[in-house]
Order: C-alpha cells, then sequence, then structure tokens
C-alpha cells in the first residue's frame, strides 16, 4: 500500500511538468472522467479491459484514465498529466472516481470498478439528459 502511495507521489512529481500532457482542466465541458486507481499492475489491466469492452462509453463522452503506480491507461490519445489525476485519489488502494463535464467530482467506488453505477448517475445528469433528447 505504501509502495502504490509513494509511487503515485514520485510519478506525480516526475510528471508535473510533461510538456505538452493535457490536465483534466483541459477536458472540462467536453469530457466526463472516470480515473481508476489501482495498486497492481494486473488491476490496472484488468480495468482497462473491462473499460476498453463497455459499450456507451463515446455516447457519453468519456474520457476514462487507469492508473497504477507503473503507468496510465486511457482512451485518450493524448497523454495526461499524471499529477491533475493522482490529486482525485483519495482512498488507500483502489479507488473509481466519476467526474462531471463540470469538473467536480460525482461519485467514487472503492470496492470495485462498477461502471453501470457510473452510467446510471451519468444518466441522470441535467447534462446527459439534454444530449439524450438531442441525439
Amino acid at each position: 500500500m505504501r509502495r502504490f502511495l509513494f509511487a503515485s507521489l514520485f510519478s506525480a512529481i516526475a510528471g508535473a511538468g510533461t510538456a505538452g500532457a493535457a490536465t483534466l482542466d483541459s477536458l472540462k465541458w467536453d469530457y466526463r472522467v472516470i480515473a481508476v486507481f489501482t495498486p497492481t499492475q494486473t488491476a490496472g489491466q484488468n480495468a482497462a479491459d473491462t473499460l476498453n469492452r463497455t459499450t456507451g462509453i463515446e455516447n457519453r463522452d468519456i474520457a476514462w484514465f487507469v492508473v497504477t503506480p507503473e503507468a496510465v491507461q486511457s482512451n485518450q490519445s493524448r497523454s495526461i498529466d499524471r499529477a491533475s489525476l493522482t490529486a482525485l485519489h483519495e482512498a488507500d488502494g483502489f479507488e473509481a472516481v466519476l467526474v462531471g463535464k463540470d469538473g467536480g467530482v460525482k461519485s467514487r467506488q472503492t470496492e470495485e470498478l462498477d461502471v453501470d453505477a457510473f452510467f446510471g448517475e451519468i444518466d441522470q445528469m441535467p447534462m446527459r439528459q439534454q444530449e439524450m433528447q438531442q441525439q
């Protein structure tokens, strides 16, 4: 556990000056964000596989990021500043965080990634309701 936190902190400091990297702020109003923090690469790969297989990510304008001590995986082609992601991580070990298009944290999961629960929350948001009516 301490190793994960130390690695996250070190990576945040080391990656803070990454040129050209997006920040969560730069995604605001364009994307909802699902950030998943896992203590191991294997758990991170499982979360990324789940998100890659999930239909409905694109039409909900979701940018997802899976953060492990070793790497960040995403459905975005542009890299993201690791520090802007790790600032969301509050729990020890696993945590999944849903951030709305307004940049506010909407929900946290600490047991396991439940994409359907996040989709249910997203689909109740007023902005998403408008998007569904316009489709």
